[in-house]
C-alpha cells in the first residue's frame, strides 16, 4: 500500500505558510503491457487496483487542507522499449494506442468529480487550512 508523503506536505505548509500542490504520483500494473522495469512507484497486477490505490491516495491527499490540487503521472503508456530515458511503465491512464484502462477512468472521474467537495468539507472544518 502507498500512501502519499502527508507528513512532509504538512512540513512544506507550515515552513512556507503557502498552500500545496502534489504535482506527480502514479501506480504501474502489470496487466498492462509495458514491463514495468524502468520508473518509480509500485507496481500492483490489475488496472482495478490501480484504481483502488488512486481513490484511496487521492482521498488521503484531500483530508489535509493545505492541499490543493495533484497531478497524474501520465496520461499515456511508456513504450515497452523504453522513452528517452529508458522507463517503459504503465503509468497512463490510456495505453499507447490511446485506449483507455476503463477500471482506473471510471474511478478517476468519480473521484476527481467529488473532489471540491472533499476540499469543501475540510476548508469547513477549520483545520489550519
Amino acid at each position: 500500500e502507498v500512501h502519499p508523503p502527508t507528513d512532509m506536505l504538512r512540513e512544506i505548509h507550515r515552513v512556507t505558510g503557502l498552500p500545496v500542490m502534489v504535482t506527480e504520483f502514479s501506480f504501474r500494473a502489470r496487466d498492462s503491457g509495458p514491463p514495468n522495469t524502468r520508473g518509480a512507484g509500485i507496481v500492483v497486477d490489475t488496472q482495478e487496483e490501480r484504481a483502488t490505490h488512486f481513490e484511496r491516495y487521492v482521498g488521503e491527499l484531500m483530508e489535509l487542507p493545505m492541499v490543493v490540487g495533484y497531478h497524474w503521472f501520465e496520461h499515456s503508456d511508456q513504450p515497452a522499449e523504453g522513452r528517452f530515458d529508458g522507463e517503459d511503465s504503465n503509468y497512463g491512464v490510456v495505453d499507447i494506442r490511446d485506449e483507455p484502462y476503463t477500471a482506473l477512468v471510471e474511478v478517476m472521474e468519480r473521484v476527481n468529480g467529488s473532489v471540491y467537495d472533499l476540499a469543501t468539507k475540510q476548508a469547513g472544518a477549520g483545520e489550519g487550512g
